[in-house]
């Protein structure tokens, strides 16, 4: 899946579009971006994700509620 990045300078309407089907990514909580002279990096933080994978080794966190 390539992600294309929209941003118009205001930061209420930015997107995260799948460019193959040109569907808004649902869920999407952040964005940075990182661009130096030799590459460009790409983090976006997504809450209620459904997450599907194989040989993956790790923990898993669950985060509290604030009250």
């Amino acid at each position: 899946m390539k992600l294309k990045i929209i941003y118009t300078g205001n930061p209420s309407e930015t997107e995260v579009i799948d460019e193959e089907t040109g569907n808004i990514v649902d869920g999407v909580h952040s964005v940075e971006v990182s661009i130096d002279a030799f590459s460009a990096y790409a983090s976006i933080v997504l809450q209620d994700f459904i997450l599907e994978s194989n040989n993956v080794e790790g923990e898993v966190f669950e985060g509290k509620e604030a009250s």
